[in-house]
């Protein structure tokens, strides 16, 4: 099956005003419940979406290098979650160092170089350059502004930290892009191929869930 996709890489280039009525903090294990809910909730009409539980969810949260509860940021009120948003730092797991790139990512760069000249861009990449970048990888919510909260708060935690990139992976017009809004987000169109263990037809015409760790 291959859908075409949405590899979309965002980036802030200063920090960022991200007022809500909640409060955002990191998820605790007492959380767990409720965000197995919101994601079954999210993804639940996504092809290769499996539902999940609390403990289906520390079982992920425990396996994955590089990852813990502290990288999951909430949105709540008064005990409610209404969306948490998951993050890996690859620098905790590898080290990519670019050795070229395509014409296109190219013509990227010498546009927001040229873009730079009149309003303040975040870098771009070039060839030996050491990657620092974040990688989205659970998201669970209730309405894209809810998401957009917590991809404010992410951007300024990466900019503290020297990270000037945000990367998620999802299908095109996905609501979930809605949440972008303030970010220089460029987006780059991938053909994902996937073959189950299992004898299933999958549905081409729905969309997919992508896990970003996959990636």
């Amino acid at each position: 099956m291959p859908p075409h996709g949405c590899h979309a890489g965002i980036g802030g280039i200063q920090k960022m005003a991200a007022h809500s009525g909640g409060n955002v903090r990191s998820a605790r294990p007492e959380d767990l419940v409720q965000l197995a809910e919101l994601l079954n909730d999210t993804w639940k009409n996504f092809e290769l979406y499996g539902p999940t539980s609390a403990k289906g969810l520390f079982q992920f949260i425990s396996r994955t290098p590089g990852f813990s509860l502290d990288n999951i940021l909430i949105l709540e009120e008064r005990g409610e979650i209404f969306a948490f948003l998951g993050y890996l730092d690859w620098s905790q797991i590898m080290r990519i160092t670019v050795e070229a790139m395509s014409l296109k990512m190219r013509t990227m760069g010498l546009m927001l170089k040229i873009a730079s000249i009149f309003k303040p861009m975040p870098a771009f990449i070039k060839p030996g350059d050491t990657l620092k970048q974040l990688m989205i990888t659970l998201a669970g919510y209730k309405d894209p502004e809810q998401l957009s909260v917590l991809l404010k708060h992410l951007n300024n935690q990466a900019l503290q930290r020297g990270i000037e990139q945000i990367f998620c992976v999802c299908e095109r017009n996905h609501l979930m892009l809605k949440s972008l809004k303030g970010f220089i987000r460029i987006d780059t169109a991938i053909n994902l191929y996937v073959k189950t263990f299992e004898q299933v037809n999958l549905n081409s015409n729905k969309p997919v869930f992508i896990d970003g760790v996959d990636m």
